[in-house]
């Protein structure tokens, strides 16, 4: 068949077929083209368009039908022996698929619940700190009053013991209060 004939065959230009035939993609035997070895060889060695209704590898033919002798993966600069090659679109289409349904999980986890944003949990974590420092902060505070007069170091120990407790305790109940099972330990 000629190089006319194969495109009108394939419903292509004939610009297309002499492209292919030059980068090696659909062989010639004599200049002359094996419409079904050529068919096989088009559906495996080209891309698929970004409009096409294909994708590479697929066509008329049986996709798992065995290879030809001298068939294989796109020849080219970026291929190696034995690698598969590159579809181009269809590669985007599957990394862009991947991504939406990853994005698609983390929606389902923070709808859930059990995906929170970073910022949030920065400002909390500051929160929580601060909190933290002002409950310790009024220890000296509210001990002070209560240690005027006293001698003993013991009992000024347990004044400043007895404060610095209250003062965990309090921090440690506004903190159970922001937990959502309020679960304490």
């Amino acid at each position: 068949m000629s190089k006319a004939a194969y495109a009108r065959h394939r419903g292509c230009d004939e610009k297309a077929v002499r492209k292919a035939i030059a980068e090696g993609r659909i062989s010639t035997i004599d200049g002359k083209i094996d419409p079904e070895v050529a068919d096989i060889q088009w559906a495996k060695n080209t891309r698929a368009r970004a409009d096409s209704k294909r994708t590479a590898g697929s066509g008329a033919t049986d996709a798992g039908s065995p290879l030809l002798e001298g068939e294989g993966a796109a020849s080219g600069p970026n291929s190696a022996p034995g690698a598969p090659a590159s579809n181009g679109y269809a590669d985007y289409r599957a990394m862009r698929e991947k991504a939406d349904a990853e994005m698609a999980v983390r929606a389902n986890l923070k709808d859930a619940g059990l995906l929170v944003e970073r910022a949030q949990v920065q400002r909390g974590a500051f929160d929580v700190v601060r909190a933290f420092r002002d409950s310790v902060m009024v220890i000296g505070q509210r001990a002070a009053p209560r240690c005027i007069g006293l001698a003993d170091s013991r009992e000024i120990e347990h004044v400043i013991v007895d404060e610095t407790r209250k003062a965990l305790e309090g921090f440690e109940a506004r903190m159970a209060a922001l937990l959502p099972n309020k679960e304490t330990t």
